[in-house]
């Protein structure tokens, strides 16, 4: 089974893996997890003040 999972940092993601890898299995044994998080875009004006460096390393973590 592909389970697709948002994170996003919260006590709520961290209890939800928590969950996961104390229960896995739950779920049967072929799994195959996909994290994902979303990042709003950087307005454009902040972008050019900070340059491409700082905006690398901010997406980067």
């Amino acid at each position: 089974m592909k389970i697709l999972l948002a994170v996003d940092g919260s006590a709520y993601t961290k209890k939800m893996l928590a969950y996961l890898v104390t229960h896995k299995e739950t779920f049967g044994g072929d799994n195959s997890f996909t994290l994902f998080t979303v990042q709003p875009a950087i307005p454009p004006r902040a972008r050019a003040a900070l340059g491409k460096d700082v905006i690398d390393q901010y997406q980067l973590d």
